[in-house]
């Protein structure tokens, strides 16, 4: 069985509740004299089980902290000694002979020993500040409950001068541990109000719990043992007895109880480690300390106030007990407004640094709203621009100069003037496009006989010049321009679709109809050049000078077309 059973509790509870019956009611013969013996022996059992089966792997369970696994097996040997002494015990007395002090107080007294190193060893997580508290509160309570206890039972046997020396020693030695096993339940008391982190998973809380319980009702039978056995009035069968009972399958249960119940969840683990903040504050921890303290302080009355010689021999030592807890409680506010101090300082700065995290925050803010401005501001630039850059106005610039718009600016201005410069390119292709639809009509004029027109604007262009130099009209033809536009800055031919396709313009040239073939091409006579030399002859546009000026203008055409092609 590896997963938390409620049967095997069931069952547990039900033979702890049949033992109390038994010893209450005498059941058996003498069989119920062996109930503690048996509840030592289930309760020791059960626990070094539990402690000693191994975790599977995909079990989901709390693991092992430390030396916790440790811790348990001690606690659990301690029980299985306390059964070892107690079947001594029984031997004794069903013999009839003496049982104290005998091996049987090997047993015995190898429980608390065990019990309060086990506990000692379980993890606590706590920081130097808590656990100089949970020291000092240990401390106070113990000084009181050993002063208490000397007030009731240890004072009175330590001046008992009737047994001997071994029987005295083991007779302080029992109250002494119950003393020391019950300052071990109020330091974990302490422990599980600090606990904090992965020590405050239900399985170890659920644990703490249950082994304190048993504790206490171990305590409480063996206190009282000891108190009735020093007044000789202890009847064995009465419901003292059944501490021990109890006490013991408890502290099994507890131990059954941490090895198998499920691991806490991860949200409530998460929450848990968010209120893992350590408090200063009063709760019933710190309520159980000075309430013995209080005790302490009304059985000392007790004490001055009587009159017998018993406690009269017992008032210095109590006396002197409770200057010292209460040196322990003075020592402890002395500490206690120092932490304060130290936290109010603490405090101070943590405000300090917070309101200079906050005007850090405030600048920040102030610096984004800025930004988040001046982007809102460029964007809106921007788009300004672009929108009269679509609706035609090429001149519209971006001026932003700096910021992170500043790229994107530059970008746009870089557009607009590629816009511009094929803008201009447009319109001088344009231009001389016209140009060249007016020299074909004009050329295709001559042809029929008319005369040879061509407006003044076509020596703009060099392109026009060239044409008419390469087909002999050089009084046409004007100076010869370099490839440039007018103010002297070299332009590029533009390739641009023509408004007229070179298909028609080809059309134009070659498929109108013929002039009469009995009409050649009449002179041109060039004017006289002052200063210069004399006109050169008519250029006759016949024969060779036709089979020299219609290849000339095809290959004028072809290059349209290369044109055309490029822009498509």
């Amino acid at each position: 069985m590896r997963s938390l059973s409620r049967t095997l509790i069931e069952i547990l509870v039900a033979i702890t509740a049949f033992l109390t019956v038994a010893v209450l009611f005498h059941l058996g013969g003498n069989a119920w004299q062996f109930s503690e013996l048996t509840g030592a022996i289930i309760g020791g059992t059960l626990a070094l089980w539990a402690v000693c089966t191994p975790i599977r792997a995909g079990e989901k369970v709390e693991p092992w902290l430390d030396r916790e696994q440790i811790a348990w097996v001690l606690i659990a040997c301690g029980v299985l000694m306390w059964g070892f002494g107690e079947s001594i015990w029984r031997y004794y007395v069903l013999n009839h002979q003496s049982p104290f002090p005998s091996p049987a107080d090997i047993g015995y007294s190898c429980f608390p020993l065990f019990v309060f190193v086990g506990l000692l060893l379980q993890p606590s997580p706590q920081s130097d500040r808590g656990r100089k508290f949970i020291v000092l509160d240990s401390l106070i309570a113990m000084g009181s409950m050993l002063a208490i206890g000397w007030y009731l039972l240890l004072g009175a046997k330590a001046l008992d001068s009737s047994e001997d020396l071994l029987a005295k020693f083991i007779g302080l030695y029992y109250p002494i541990s119950d003393i020391a096993l019950l300052c071990c339940v109020v330091l974990l008391i302490l422990r599980g109000q600090r606990r904090a982190g992965q020590t405050r998973a239900m399985a170890r809380r659920a644990a703490f719990i249950v082994v304190g319980s048993g504790i206490c009702f171990f305590i409480m039978s063996d206190f009282l043992f000891n108190i009735q056995q020093n007044a000789n009035t202890y009847v064995e069968g009465t419901w003292m007895d059944l501490g021990w009972l109890w006490g013991l399958v408890t502290i099994g249960l507890a131990a059954y109880l941490r090895r198998f119940l499920p691991a806490t969840s991860t949200t409530i683990f998460v929450h848990r480690l968010q209120q893992q903040a350590e408090r200063a504050s009063f709760g019933f921890a710190q309520l159980v300390t000075y309430g013995l303290v209080a005790l302490l302080f009304f059985v000392l009355g007790l004490n001055i106030f009587s009159s017998d010689r018993l406690q009269m021999a017992l008032r210095p030592v109590l006396f002197f007990s409770t200057v010292g807890v209460v040196g322990l409680v003075v020592l402890r506010q002395i500490l206690t407004i120092i932490d304060n101090e130290q936290l109010t300082q603490q405090q101070a700065e943590a405000l300090t640094n917070l309101a200079t995290a906050n005007l850090h925050v405030e600048e920040q803010a102030m610096m984004i709203s800025r930004r988040n401005i001046d982007l809102e501001q460029g964007i809106h630039h921007l788009k300004e621009v672009q929108a009269k850059l679509a609706n035609g106005d090429l001149r519209a610039r971006a001026h932003l100069t700096s910021g992170e718009l500043l790229p994107l600016a530059i970008s746009l201005n870089l557009m607009a003037e590629r816009l511009m410069h094929l803008e201009g390119a447009n319109a001088y292709a344009r231009r001389l496009i016209e140009t060249i639809d007016e020299l074909g009509a004009a050329l295709e004029h001559y042809r029929t006989g008319k005369a040879f027109k061509l407006s003044a604007s076509a020596a703009q262009f060099p392109e026009i010049s060239r044409l008419l130099l390469a087909m002999g009209l050089r009084d046409l033809a004007g100076p010869v321009y370099p490839n440039t536009k007018p103010g002297g800055v070299e332009q590029p031919t533009p390739s641009r679709p023509l408004s007229t396709p070179p298909e028609a313009l080809d059309r134009s040239l070659h498929a109108r109809p013929q002039p009469a073939p009995s009409r050649p091409f009449p002179r041109l006579n060039r004017p006289e050049q002052p200063g210069g030399p004399p006109s050169s002859p008519a250029v006759h546009l016949e024969g060779a000078s036709r089979e020299r000026t219609e290849p000339l203008i095809d290959e004028f055409i072809h290059k349209l077309r290369k044109s055309d092609t490029q822009w498509e």
